[in-house]
């Protein structure tokens, strides 16, 4: 049993690793994050990601560029379980994302 976690780490890193995913990454202009995965589709959708009532009452939020991020978890249905390192939150939150809300340089 413990040789098949030890494999399945394994295989997870390399997945990731092979996906070129940079170890830092930084928000794009008007990126969406959510607390929860199963909001982050309604979330981006053009009527929803332009209101910012909508998007704080689905627990996500719209920010500006170049807040600093890392992967923090599997990439899942093609979104991205993020670290989102705002301004005085030194440890950071996890939220989850899609892969356009990010940038691999802070000069988006």
């Amino acid at each position: 049993m413990r040789s098949m976690l030890v494999l399945a780490l394994i295989v997870g890193g390399i997945s990731a690793a092979w996906a070129g995913i940079p170890d830092e990454l930084f928000t794009a202009p008007n990126a969406i994050l959510c607390v929860n995965r199963v909001n982050l589709d309604k979330a981006n959708r053009p009527s929803v990601a332009e209101s910012q009532r909508m998007l704080r009452a689905m627990g996500c939020l719209r920010t500006e560029a170049g807040i600093r991020t890392r992967l923090d978890g599997p990439v899942a249905d093609n979104a991205w379980r993020v670290r989102f390192f705002p301004t005085g939150i030194s440890s950071g939150v996890v939220l989850w994302a899609l892969p356009s809300a990010f940038t691999s340089s802070d000069s988006p």
